[in-house]
């Protein structure tokens, strides 16, 4: 019974770190490091304590490069926090509209709709948002691009660490230290 509850634990870390990789106001790369936390004392995961600091150095400087990266891209064109807050919304709406287009049939097509799904909803409502603070079209495409290219950087870095983190608790067979 205590084994279920820690995997039951596990699965809810990994599943936040998931979202967290797509949506700004989850912190992803802390509930995989505590997913680590979770598969190294709790669990009988190849996994080690080595595996668990290359994770949480990455996760801290996934972290980090987020938020330099935002201030770099925020630097060349200002944006408002609206349009921050379109990417957001548009990063859920692009979730649940991937999950309810289902299983393509090819991998170019699963390809393309994530793409479609996970980068115009939130640039429309990042538009949408700029739009309503600025009502200059020239200027609230610029922002929403902006925006749209922080949120696409800041989801990079978050999904190298949440695919290393699950490759090295399931799929590593060797130890690192």
């Amino acid at each position: 019974m205590e084994l279920i509850f820690w995997w039951i634990l596990l699965g809810l870390f990994l599943s936040l770190g998931f979202l967290g990789c797509f949506i700004n106001k989850v912190p992803g790369p802390f509930f995989v490091v505590l997913a680590s936390v979770v598969a190294v004392t709790a669990l009988d995961l190849p996994i080690g304590w080595g595996h668990f600091a290359v994770i949480a150095i990455l996760a801290f400087a996934s972290i980090f490069f987020s938020k330099v990266l935002v201030k770099l891209v925020k630097k060349m064109h200002d944006y408002s926090k609206g349009a921050s807050i379109g990417t957001t919304l548009g990063s859920i709406v692009g979730l649940l509209l991937l999950v309810k287009t289902g299983n393509a049939e090819s991998s170019f097509v699963t390809f393309l709709l994530m793409i479609l799904c996970l980068i115009i909803p939130p640039f429309v409502l990042a538009f949408i948002f700029e739009f309503m603070a600025k009502k200059d079209c020239g200027e609230t495409v610029k922002g929403a691009t902006s925006a749209t290219a922080a949120y696409i950087s800041d989801t990079f870095l978050k999904l190298i660490v949440f695919a290393f983190a699950v490759y090295m608790m399931f799929f590593s067979a060797s130890g690192l230290a």
